[in-house]
């Protein structure tokens, strides 16, 4: 198998075991590490490591994650990545995994967690939030468009439902809407939504600062292609 190695530059531990893992790979004959053209993408190092990967464009074929004890997307901790790594490359299971799509300004953005549009004053900023034909405007310091995977993080702090990573559905969860005019909301994978904001914003992908949004645009969001991972995803769930 044609494998892509990712570790997180700022982790020492990470740094280090993809070295290990590379040279033991590399030894065992059956695969072949690749900077390109790779079946499958090995990141280590958390979550975040994963996320911000795709945010680079960097994921090729089906991902493995190698993370800690907070881990959640990552399918491997990191002190048994010997016992596992062989076991579930060699096996042919897949899990496909639902990621959103965004749309600013004619520009695609994807999601494997969520999009976050936040108020970038102390104040609290005008939203007019369309899903499918429902309109709803209300005052708050932003919004949070999750998926399943996404529902246990962000959006779940902020009052939306958990699902399983597997699940497919989208959330739209405001935050802090004034008087809590707007629900947390549960979305079919086929919806649509749309936000306009009144005022400056910041547009976030996956935890990672985007750019800033001006007062009158939109960001429109629906489901985006499924991400194909290892059998594991949500293992602290």
């Amino acid at each position: 198998m044609r494998i892509k190695i990712i570790s997180n530059p700022k982790k020492d531990w990470a740094k280090s075991l993809a070295k290990e893992l590379k040279e033991y790979l590399e030894a065992s004959g059956n695969h072949t590490i690749v900077k390109s053209g790779a079946e499958a993408t090995i990141c280590i190092g958390g979550d975040g490591t994963i996320l911000y990967a795709n945010h680079k464009g960097r994921i090729e074929g089906a991902v493995l994650g190698i993370g800690s004890d907070k881990s959640y997307i990552c399918q491997i901790h990191r002190d048994e990545w010997r016992a596992k790594v062989p076991q579930i490359l060699g096996n042919d299971a897949r899990q496909s995994v639902m990621t959103l799509d965004a749309d600013l300004d004619g520009k695609r953005f994807n999601a494997i967690n969520d999009f976050v549009v936040h108020a970038t004053s102390f104040r609290v900023v005008e939203l007019d939030v369309g899903i499918n034909d429902k309109k709803i405007s209300f005052e708050g310091d932003g919004m949070i468009l999750s998926s399943s995977v996404g529902s246990s993080s962000y959006a779940y702090s902020a009052g939306g439902e958990r699902f399983g990573p597997l699940a497919r559905k989208i959330l739209a969860v405001p935050i802090c809407p004034y008087k809590r005019v707007f629900s947390p909301s549960a979305l079919d994978e086929g919806s649509s939504i749309s936000v306009t904001v009144g005022h400056d914003c910041a547009f976030i992908a996956d935890g990672v600062f985007v750019r800033k949004m001006r007062a009158g645009e939109r960001l429109s969001v629906k489901k985006g292609k499924d991400m194909i991972f290892f059998p594991g995803v949500g293992r602290n769930a």
